[in-house]
């Protein structure tokens, strides 16, 4: 098992961890700022920081590598506004639990992809981080939720794919040494579908030093250093694994909310987050099915001649 896998699995962690810290801050923000408001907010931000940080980082790159940017940025940008869209007429422990379909999409997907079939370790996590991800949503939720349509289901389902999708193109099209210049597009590309979706009634900007400070949080923290991270570790670790890691990002938001909002921690809640942990291990440890190289990733990766280095 290389060091490289690791350390991809270990930055994986650490941005779901991130992610999960955000469920109690959007929540707040969103009782004050429309969503797509925010959206365009917190990813022009996080653009402007990585382009800061590296003003040169956009120069001299090659036509694949932004074809290559701003298609991961279109998908995933089409994946949000659909979920939040569906969202407005579902409960939201279903439509966690239909978004969170993405794991069992992924391996599906990547096996059509890279006609490299996971392996039984890996597929087991995928059974067990559904299982906990069913505990977190559908059991934590509220009960007696009534009738639900199916439009919203399907629309959530669709947004399922694109994730998944996202998850097993930015596997293949990733590279460490275009990570950053990769991260930058994807975000400017978030910045422009989610600035139009806000136009026509104007970006509402916050009013108050602490929601100013919650969106440079979303912005800095929770969107550029993480859109950087996933993407150098989504060089490193194969698209399924990286779905199981990431399916731990409700687990991470019922830390935070028990430890910072005193939220009750039930007995889903405990199964759910064994059922996760114990998947996470399966994959940091995958066994020795391919020695030297973590199970389901092919020996040439990337779009034409490309590899991983």
């Amino acid at each position: 098992m290389s060091r490289s896998y690791l350390a991809g699995i270990a930055a994986l962690v650490g941005v779901t961890a991130i992610w999960g810290s955000t469920f109690p801050l959007t929540k707040d923000l969103l009782l004050r700022l429309p969503v797509a408001d925010l959206f365009a907010v917190r990813f022009a931000l996080a653009a402007a920081t990585l382009l800061a940080l590296r003003p040169r980082a956009l120069r001299g790159l090659p036509r694949r590598t932004w074809l290559t940017g701003v298609a991961l940025g279109l998908v995933y940008g089409a994946a949000l506004l659909v979920q939040t869209f569906a969202l407005i007429e579902l409960p939201s422990s279903v439509s966690g639990f239909v978004t969170g379909s993405y794991l069992v999409m992924t391996p599906l997907l990547a096996l059509l992809w890279t006609r490299v079939a996971p392996s039984r370790r890996t597929w087991s996590a995928v059974a067990l981080a559904t299982a906990g991800m069913a505990a977190f949503t559908l059991l934590s939720g509220p009960g007696g939720a009534g009738a639900i349509a199916a439009g919203p289901v399907l629309l959530t389902l669709f947004s399922a794919l694109l994730y998944a999708l996202h998850i097993v193109a930015l596997g293949r099209w990733s590279i460490p040494a275009e990570a950053y210049p990769l991260s930058v597009i994807q975000i400017l590309t978030l910045t422009a579908i989610t600035g139009l979706s806000a136009t026509p009634g104007g970006i509402a900007l916050p009013t108050s030093p602490g929601d100013w400070a919650g969106v440079l949080y979303l912005a800095t923290i929770a969107g550029a250093l993480t859109f950087l991270a996933q993407t150098w570790a989504q060089a490193h670790v194969p698209p399924t694994a990286a779905a199981v890691l990431i399916s731990a990002e409700p687990l991470w938001a019922t830390a935070f909310a028990a430890t910072l909002y005193a939220e009750p921690v039930t007995w889903p809640v405990l199964i759910g987050g064994a059922c996760v942990i114990t998947a996470m291990i399966l994959v940091a440890w995958p066994g020795r099915e391919t020695p030297g190289r973590p199970p389901e990733e092919p020996a040439s990766t990337g779009a034409g001649t490309r590899t991983r280095s």
